[in-house]
């Protein structure tokens, strides 16, 4: 039987990828610095109500206004480019973000990522973002990805290498659900270079669809990545101050590279 996601995997694997950024990457931001792309992540948006005209990017409330302003995004986007567009989302509440997913495609969006990387204070005290994968809390991720999975939308979800030691109770559970992928944030702080090693331990444990980034800056950097098992490669802070950031990496890639 043939797998949902083949045709999307073909067509994105070895491709580039805008990473979202916080209170940056909108619909404008994207279509701006989309050259060379294959698919741009939109914010991250906030699916929580009570802060709708409170915080910058938390979104509609009402589906039909929700379903409105996201497909405005994605026309900004799709206006420049032909690039498949991906909506980075965080919440605390499932029901919340089940909407704002269902808003999105109803919206025209390709995919759904789910946020489970960032760092707000207020999120991690309720158990959300990087702190839904400690043990405590991870019951309530599986939930919450099988939930989503059964949307039309596809489901990345995005975890963040370091928050915990082994990601392997995590990774085999992911496994068994229906998910697009894994996109890793796999910068070292140390180095200043995306961590390969990590890279190949995922991908060479699991078959998962895996998009990384983190500290990628040279051509070279995504040839050491793809050639570590990255199916794809993220690219985020540089483009803030050159817009052609991706474009000039992918050009050198394909030049040095012959692809």
């Amino acid at each position: 039987m043939k797998d949902r996601f083949e045709d999307l995997h073909r067509k994105l694997r070895n491709g580039f990828f805008l990473s979202s950024m916080v209170g940056i990457t909108d619909g404008v931001f994207c279509s701006q610095r989309s050259e060379g792309c294959v698919m741009v992540q939109m914010g991250a948006y906030l699916a929580e109500p009570p802060s709708y005209g409170k915080a910058r990017y938390a979104l509609p409330p009402k589906p039909d206004e929700c379903i409105a302003f996201l497909a405005e995004e994605c026309k900004k986007v799709k206006s420049v480019a032909s690039v498949f567009t991906c909506l980075n989302l965080a919440t605390i509440k499932l029901k919340w973000g089940l909407e704002a997913a269902k808003c999105f495609f109803e919206a025209g969006g390709d995919f759904l990522e789910l946020n489970i990387h960032g760092g707000t204070e207020y999120y991690l005290r309720l158990g959300r973002l990087r702190a839904m994968v400690l043990p405590e809390n991870r019951d309530e991720l599986f939930k919450w990805v099988e939930a989503l999975t059964k949307l039309e939308i596809p489901l990345i979800v995005k975890f963040r290498e370091g928050v915990i030691d082994d990601y392997s109770p995590v990774l085999e559970k992911i496994m068994d659900l229906k998910i697009f992928g894994v996109h890793f944030n796999v910068r070292d702080d140390n180095t200043k270079k995306p961590d390969f090693e990590f890279v190949r331990n995922v991908k060479g444990k699991y078959p998962l669809f895996l998009l990384v980034s983190g500290y990628v800056r040279s051509a070279v950097d995504a040839k050491m990545l793809f050639e570590s098992g990255a199916d794809m490669v993220g690219i985020a802070e540089p483009i803030v101050r050159d817009p052609k950031y991706i474009h000039k990496i992918v050009k050198e890639f394909k030049a040095r590279y012959d692809l």
